[in-house]
């Protein structure tokens, strides 16, 4: 993450961070957010309509990761699936993905703030790599973190329930 980042997420929601502290934390956050905001705001016309505007507002936050499904034709067209739920539930798919990474961000550690095993959407970013290539990356709670490539307008979402 460029802009809203997990240390920046957990620092905010550590006990014992002073008011001084947390009102510094909180700016640096709120700063962080209108820069990608801006950055965001450029991709309007490389998104499709429909995700530009579900983005540009909460997103999946606070969406429970229910299952992530890497589709594989060939490794120069394979498309990754996120179905995830709140009280509704939704598909979040993306075509032709150039690039796909997972890391855990708490895997070694013994004492998260959060749960490491339970996957909430937190903070998702969709930024530009090139004229023709978008990435986007997300972190949960657990401190999962998923970032992938993708060619512009290849991504869509579908309601199930």
């Amino acid at each position: 993450m460029k802009y809203l980042l997990y240390e920046l997420h957990l620092a905010q929601n550590m006990d014992g961070t002073n008011d001084e502290e947390l009102d510094k934390l909180d700016n640096q956050w709120m700063e962080n957010a209108k820069k990608y905001k801006e950055v965001f705001n450029t991709l309007s016309d490389r998104l499709p309509q429909d995700i530009f505007n579900r983005f540009n507002s909460w997103g999946f936050h606070d969406y429970r990761l229910i299952k992530m499904e890497i589709e594989h034709k060939s490794l120069l067209h394979s498309n990754i699936h996120f179905t995830v739920s709140s009280d509704d539930v939704w598909i979040l798919s993306f075509e032709n993905v150039s690039f796909f990474q997972f890391q855990h961000l708490n895997y070694d550690n013994d004492k998260p703030i959060y749960n490491r095993e339970i996957d909430d959407w937190l903070y998702e970013e969709l930024l530009p790599i090139n004229e023709s290539t978008l990435s986007f990356e997300v972190v949960f709670s657990s401190g999962g973190n998923i970032l992938l490539h993708f060619p512009d307008k290849s991504v869509s979402m579908k309601k199930l329930k």
